[in-house]
């Protein structure tokens, strides 16, 4: 995914610990990145070909309650 500097809107609430960013294009939520850590997801449903993430590793994480992995 190639995001260009300064296509996305960040938004973040609460404690202020992640930074959700949108297209400002489309308003589809392209990433987050943690603001306080070096965590960050990417929202691989927008990849323009399903093959191209089909052999990525998959790991659970718990982003609600507890951040841990559980896998």
């Amino acid at each position: 995914m190639n995001v260009p500097q300064g296509s996305t809107i960040a938004y973040s609430w609460g404690d202020k610990g992640i930074a959700f960013h949108s297209c400002k294009t489309c308003g589809c939520t392209t990433h987050w990145a943690g603001l306080v850590n070096a965590r960050m997801a990417v929202n691989l449903g927008l990849a323009d070909d399903p093959r191209d993430i089909a052999n990525l590793p998959l790991r659970h994480f718990d982003g609600a309650e507890s951040w841990e992995f559980l896998d």
